[in-house]
C-alpha cells in the first residue's frame, strides 16, 4: 500500500489524503471549498474507495456527477473534474 497527501489551489484550497495498491483502499478530501449538503462529500468519498488504480476518470466524473445532481448538491470553489484530476496525480 502507499499513502500519499496532495493539496491543490483551485479557487479554493482541497486536500486528498489516500491510501492506495491495486485500488483505492482510504480517501480523505478536505479543504476550504464548499459542498451543501455537506453529506454529499461522504458520499463521493464512499463511491470513490475501492475504485480500481490506475482510475478510469471518465468513470469516476460520471458517477461523482450523478452523486452532485441526485442530491441537488452545490460545489464552491472547486469542480468535479479537479477533484477527480487531483485523484488521479495522487494515485500515479
Amino acid at each position: 500500500m502507499k499513502t500519499n497527501s496532495i493539496t491543490r489551489k483551485f479557487g479554493k484550497l482541497m486536500r486528498l489524503d489516500v491510501t492506495y495498491a491495486d485500488y483505492i483502499e482510504s480517501l480523505k478530501i478536505t479543504g476550504d471549498f464548499f459542498l451543501h449538503p455537506e453529506e454529499t462529500l461522504d458520499q463521493i468519498v464512499s463511491e470513490l474507495t475501492g475504485v480500481t488504480v490506475p482510475i478510469q476518470k471518465d468513470v469516476l466524473l460520471r458517477k461523482t456527477r450523478f452523486i452532485l445532481d441526485s442530491n441537488e448538491a452545490e460545489m464552491i470553489g472547486i469542480t468535479i473534474e479537479d477533484l477527480i484530476n487531483t485523484l488521479e496525480e495522487a494515485t500515479q
